[in-house]
Order: C-alpha cells, then structure tokens, then sequence
C-alpha cells in the first residue's frame, strides 16, 4: 500500500480519484479519454486511503465527499462525474459564445 501525501496530490493536474466497480467512475474517465485529456487515476485502497482523499479535497475545496469519481482538471476541483458533465457542458457553451462574439 503507497500513501499519497497532501502534497503529493496537489502536484497533479488533472485527476481522477476512482474505486473498483464504480461505474460513474468508468464513465468519467471514458468522457475524458473522448476528449483527449491526459489524466492520473488513483485508486482508492490502493493509492491512497480514503480518508487522505477526504482530507485533500477538503484542503482545494473546503466541502466533505463521501465519493468517488472526485475529479480535478487545471489543478481545479472539479467534483464527482455530474460536476464534470456540467463542467464541460459550461466550457462549451462559453466557446460557443465567444465564437458568437466574432
């Protein structure tokens, strides 16, 4: 069992902490490899404890989760797989329009 400390989490940019069985954890990281993003999955039990994840996400964004996927992007706190749908679904209105704006 490696321990990821607070600070080992905080070097990643883009991540993705899963369990085995998860799908809304598969299905995060399906959506990410559609877009071509470059992540770092961490596996709870075996990367790292579930109470370091509570203890780090409560450090970027001051809230408690219970679980998983949890997700960062840009060093961001993203949230769980929903956030990440809506997320995305943001940036790309935003593209939207600024390409309106032309």
């Amino acid at each position: 069992m490696s321990h990821m400390t607070i600070e080992a989490l905080h070097q990643f940019q883009n991540l993705v902490i899963t369990q085995p069985n998860c799908p809304y954890c598969v299905r995060a990281k399906a959506i990410l490899d559609g877009r071509g993003t470059d992540y770092t999955t961490l596996v709870l039990g075996q990367d790292l404890e579930k109470t370091e994840m509570v203890a780090f996400i409560e450090q970027v964004a001051n809230t408690t989760v219970r679980t998983v996927p949890q997700i960062i992007l840009d060093g961001r706190y993203i949230g769980g797989h929903d956030d990440l749908v809506a997320f995305l679904e943001r940036q790309v209105d935003h593209d939207a329009l600024s390409d309106f704006e032309l």
